[in-house]
């Protein structure tokens, strides 16, 4: 072999020693991470102390199983076993994790129910109001939303939220549907009509808006199936550009061009919610 052959092949191999280095302390410096992450939370005092005070067999053996494995992957470290080590890591946090949802943290608990609750409240509120500002006071369908909404409202002045859940549901059910016929009914009011196209544009984006709203919960309500929920998805996000480049065109004067993509907005909501489960009936007569 001539000397520049043999310049270039140990060129090579270094080249090669180089970027398994690089690799191995890349790998190393993942593997320290997780670890340091594993023992923080396996360290944390009140985790543990929840976890022992419980009482809980399982979650008890699944915390010291954690910790053989975290003690394992620190030893695997140190011995350079890089992928061992991540193994280990990786089973103590499963197993920590486990342990966790065996004894959940109850304040903690508690407060994420209330943060949903009132989260979802406030959504079923929303969409009460747009259907009581359409329906009016004395709708029967109307009347029974509110009754169950009260329910769920004392229910969580008394902290119980778990048992408000099923009622405020079951509100938000009543009033989707609600929404959603009187929508199809009387898409638009146009007794009197509307004085200009720009009077007729808010209209349009009043009844866009409140479509827009009906989408989230027909999701959480009629859990769609993936196929489904692409399809719906696809639809909202082309509604979302309508509205967009309709109020675009709508601050730019070009107030009938407008109209044309607000209500094809509302159009692709109305399939948006069909491809849910939810058939919004079609909108009866045509605008002036």
């Amino acid at each position: 072999m001539s000397d520049a052959c043999a310049r270039a092949a140990l060129a090579g191999l270094l080249l090669v020693a180089q970027a398994t280095l690089a690799q191995d302390e890349t790998l190393r410096t993942q593997v320290e991470q997780k670890i340091r992450l594993s023992a923080r939370l396996l360290g944390e005092h009140a985790a543990a102390q929840r976890i022992v005070a419980s009482g809980h067999v399982q979650a008890l053996a699944h915390l010291d199983e954690g910790r053989v494995h975290q003690s394992l992957a620190e030893d695997l470290l140190a011995r350079g076993d890089y992928a061992a080590a991540r193994q280990a890591a990786d089973e103590a946090l499963r197993h920590l994790s486990m342990a966790r949802r065996l004894v959940p943290n109850a304040p903690a608990r508690q407060a994420a129910a209330r943060l949903r609750h009132e989260q979802q409240i406030a959504s079923v509120e929303r969409l009460l109001e747009s259907w009581r500002a359409r329906a009016g006071n004395d709708g029967p369908s109307l009347i029974d939303a509110i009754g169950v909404l009260d329910q769920a409202r004392t229910l969580a002045q008394d902290q119980r939220y778990d048992e408000a859940q099923p009622r405020l549901a079951q509100a938000e059910r009543l009033v989707l549907a609600g929404l959603s016929r009187v929508l199809g009914e009387a898409t638009l009011d146009y007794t009197p009509r509307p004085a200009t196209p720009a009077d007729e544009f808010q209209l349009e984006l009043s009844r866009q808006h409140a479509y827009a709203e009906l989408v989230p919960l027909a999701l959480r309500d009629l859990k769609p199936r993936p196929e489904a929920l692409a399809l719906v998805e696809r639809y909202a996000d082309t509604g979302r550009t309508l509205r967009a480049q309709a109020l675009q065109r709508f601050e730019q004067g070009a107030t009938h061009e407008a109209l044309t993509h607000i209500r094809n907005a509302t159009l692709y909501l109305q399939r948006a919610l069909a491809a849910a489960g939810l058939i919004v009936p079609p909108s009866t007569g045509n605008p002036p």
